[in-house]
């Protein structure tokens, strides 16, 4: 048997995001499982084509299981970095492994950070640990959001955090999906604080954090939030710069690795 573990991402442009988060992830994966095959495939079209105008190449899925088939690989565990169980982990895994199950003996598909009951707790955990909050102050966790349907991760999120009591609120940057800025805002007003850590829940740092969560820019939550009379700090570290938070996906691939693979991808679909 030659085992292979793709750690499947959306990926990353710029290079400190990248070795940071995502080189380290695969760092980490290396270290854990040292007898298999550890590669990185992006998922993002844009992304793969921008790096490789600067001569980088990265595989994409598709590649990457192509690859490893004729490298005598038999058994592929492709562990998603997606927060939840979204449109991209949908279309860009759960839609492409079923071409390729019949090159392996076993070819498995991982669960996203936030996937079933008990990750909500478990990942709670490891972002209170990552994150720093000061006394007085309220931490708002920004995740992308989905533009064409709701994805219930967030809400569900929010309410395990309240359930806690804790000083955090979740918003999402597609400004189509919820919970939106309004939410967030009227959230902030009611318990009357003034000091506000903005902080990405993405695996990532990239235009989203920069632009979108901390820019300077009038539409920015940042600006936004400036202007409603807070104080506001950007954290501008992807969550993947937390050795705590990687270590959930290593415990996503064990938890994987442990599971008999269906033949039908779609038994992995968000129910």
């Amino acid at each position: 048997m030659k085992q292979a573990i793709v750690i499947a991402s959306f990926g990353a442009m710029g290079d400190d995001s990248r070795e940071r988060c995502l080189d380290a992830l695969e760092a980490d994966f290396r270290a854990e499982f040292p007898e298999a095959v550890i590669v990185q495939a992006f998922t993002s079209t844009f992304i793969r084509a921008a790096l490789e105008k600067r001569g980088l190449h990265r595989d994409s899925l598709e590649e990457a299981l192509l690859r490893l088939s004729e490298e005598d690989v038999t058994h592929v565990l492709v562990q998603p970095t997606y927060m939840t169980p979204g449109e991209e982990y949908e279309k860009k895994v759960l839609d492409v492994v079923p071409a390729y199950t019949s090159r392996y003996e076993k070819l498995t598909v991982g669960e996203p950070a936030f996937f079933e009951e008990a990750d909500y707790m478990r990942n709670l955990v490891a972002l209170c640990r990552s994150i720093f909050v000061p006394r007085d102050a309220e931490l708002v966790l920004l995740g992308h959001g989905s533009p064409h349907r709701h994805n219930p991760v967030y809400e569900r999120l929010q309410a395990e955090i309240d359930a806690q009591q804790l000083p955090i609120h979740v918003g999402v940057l597609e400004s189509t999906d919820t919970p939106d800025f309004k939410m967030v805002l009227e959230r902030l007003q009611k318990k009357q604080v003034r000091e506000v850590l903005l902080a990405p829940l993405l695996l990532t740092s990239g235009m989203h954090v920069a632009r979108d969560m901390a820019g300077e820019g009038e539409a920015s939550w940042k600006a936004r939030l400036e202007k409603a009379g807070f104080s506001v700090t950007p954290i501008l570290e992807g969550l993947g710069e937390s050795p705590l938070f990687r270590q959930i996906y290593i415990e996503k691939a064990r938890k994987a690795l442990r599971t008999e693979c269906p033949r039908d991808a779609s038994a992995y679909r968000e129910s």
